[in-house]
């Protein structure tokens, strides 16, 4: 009886075993499940989480971009508006260089223009003295000939009224002589 007490008790301990660890089991497997079912709520919350701070990080980055781009635009625009003013200086600066060397060069030519005038006055001139003082040559050298024709006309004349004066003295001489 003994025995057969033990060997009840050992069938009772086994089955209370086995019951044991199918309830271990199967608390083990609710566990699991459990534990699977945290993971993947957690999981869930977390990749919502993460899904809402990247979207709220893309949102922080189109700001970002945005307030960049502005701020590009604006540097671009104030480099744009310095650009031009550092051309319009520039070009003021070399319109003005420009007047004064045309303005130097219209001086310098005037002045060689009123030179060359001058030079060429003072050479007419020159040429128009020598002109006047040939001609002037050449008109005492007729007067001097036309004087001497003058003269000797003149003097042919005299000659010939002389002649006629003493052909008219010996006339009348050889009138009173006879």
């Amino acid at each position: 009886l003994f025995r057969s007490g033990q060997e009840a008790l050992a069938i009772i301990v086994e089955e209370f075993k086995a019951l044991l660890q199918s309830s271990v089991q199967q608390q083990g497997e609710a566990s699991e499940r459990q534990y699977r079912a945290a993971i993947e709520k957690q999981t869930q919350t977390c990749e919502d989480l993460l899904s809402a701070q990247y979207q709220r990080l893309l949102d922080m980055l189109d700001e970002e971009k945005e307030r960049f781009e502005q701020k590009m635009k604006e540097a671009f625009a104030q480099q744009l508006q310095e650009h031009r003013e550092a051309l319009e200086a520039c070009l003021a600066e070399e319109r003005e260089r420009s007047k004064n060397a045309l303005e130097a060069a219209i001086k310098a030519e005037k002045e060689l223009m009123k030179d060359a005038i001058c030079k060429a006055v003072n050479e007419e001139r020159e040429e128009m003295e020598r002109a006047h003082s040939e001609e002037r040559e050449s008109w005492e050298m007729e007067r001097q000939k036309d004087r001497d024709v003058l003269s000797q006309a003149i003097e042919e004349a005299l000659r010939e009224e002389r002649k006629k004066s003493e052909d008219l003295v010996k006339s009348a001489k050889q009138i009173g002589r006879a």
